[in-house]
């Protein structure tokens, strides 16, 4: 896999990749976990369906007008949720690309790779545990549930993230672990009410430096947490210092 490209074939796929396919032509790239038999399990915002991550933090939205109404797919597990309103959703190969590619999320890069790359969503310093500890999680998020969607903070990314790494971060203040959201995460309280285009304007900058200090690689803010063990984990966390 070289800096060009990281598309793979749906024949090339192993139990426990962390996939992902760029929507909105190449906006942001929406993750997922594939756990075999042509099947990835992901993380959508349950109160908004393909939610656009470019409208969300870019300030644009994709015109008005009403959209044809896709028929369902066939399958009869394809956006499934075995936790109504969970979020966490078990869908096929062909929905989860929607028309586009797939793409292997590369983890133990180098930091050069890192930096060289330019787009956040795409590759961490991180290792990744194994293929049987990575569907083991996702799946089990699957049947039990998860945490609250967050666009910064716990987005499809930071799903994938999980589920391939066990980590979760302890900071409060910056719980997000996805790279995509870091290259225009609020550095402040003050920047977050300004115009969302001015992040878009720091997000190259950001991809080169604070998406390095801040990828999952190398945080200290972060701890190893069993998915059995999770729920009273965020518990934990959401009551600490009240």
């Amino acid at each position: 896999m070289d800096l060009l490209s990281q598309k793979i074939e749906r024949s090339e796929l192993q139990k426990g990749d962390h996939m992902y396919t760029w929507r909105k032509a190449h906006t942001y790239s929406h993750h997922g976990i594939f756990i075999g038999e042509g099947r990835l399990i992901h993380f959508v915002n349950p109160k908004a369906d393909n939610i656009q991550f470019s409208a969300a933090v870019f300030g644009s939205s994709s015109g008005s007008g009403k959209k044809k109404k896709k028929a369902p797919c066939p399958k009869w597990y394809c956006g499934s949720e075995k936790v109504a309103g969970s979020g966490v959703r078990m869908s096929c190969i062909d929905c989860f690309m929607k028309k586009g590619s797939l793409y292997q999320f590369k983890y133990e890069a180098s930091p050069r790779f890192l930096v060289n790359k330019g787009r956040g969503g795409t590759c961490t310093m991180a290792k990744s545990d194994s293929p049987e500890e990575v569907v083991h999680r996702a799946t089990y998020l699957y049947e039990n549930g998860y945490a609250e969607y967050d666009l910064m903070n716990n987005n499809c990314e930071d799903f994938a993230l999980y589920c391939k790494t066990g980590l979760w971060s302890t900071d409060k203040s910056y719980q997000g672990r996805s790279s995509q959201a870091n290259m225009v995460h609020p550095s402040s309280e003050e920047e977050k009410i300004k115009n969302p285009l001015k992040l878009l304007a720091k997000a190259f900058h950001r991809s080169c430096t604070k998406r390095e200090n801040k990828d999952l690689g190398v945080r200290e803010d972060v701890d190893k947490v069993p998915v059995e063990e999770l729920s009273s984990f965020l518990l934990a966390l959401s009551l600490a210092d009240l």
